[in-house]
């Protein structure tokens, strides 16, 4: 059994997106809600409030307990924040893959993976490209074996 975990600069950029969308909405506030100034000051802390939850807390807490396991019986994806989620797919009811990647992903670790089967679809999240094809490969192999 393979073990994947996500890429960790997925979760750099997010960081960096989430900081210049505070950014500019901070400038936006202050420059819009300026004559109320009790408001302005309420609604910036409570977007870098949020910004700090979601970077600092949520989305490490996400990448850390994100694991993809593939073995040639079936697909476990293991992941969650406060509660375990766990997914199975047998590669038997695997109809068909989609990889999803975005420019740079080579660096960025935005590769995603879609196995879709048997009215279920299963989402494999920020994988690295190495094992992203190598996922794809394994699942290719044991789709034609059985035609």
């Amino acid at each position: 059994m393979r073990k994947y975990r996500p890429k960790t600069t997925a979760l750099l950029i997010i960081n960096i997106a989430v900081i210049l969308l505070c950014t500019g909405l901070t400038v936006v506030t202050r420059i819009y809600l300026v004559s109320f100034r009790i408001l302005m000051i309420l609604l910036i802390a409570l977007f870098w409030a949020a910004a700090v939850l979601f970077c600092c807390v949520l989305l490490p807490l996400y990448f850390r307990r994100t694991v993809v396991y593939v073995s040639g019986i079936e697909l476990c994806l293991h992941t969650g924040i406060f509660f375990w989620r766990r997914e199975y797919m047998r590669m038997s009811a695997v109809q068909y893959v989609t990889s999803v990647s975005l420019p740079l992903s080579g660096f960025s670790g935005f590769n995603f993976i879609f196995v879709r089967g048997l009215g279920g679809t299963l989402v494999l999240p920020f994988l690295r490209s190495a094992d992203c094809d190598d996922i794809i490969n394994l699942i290719h192999i044991k789709i034609t074996e059985r035609q």
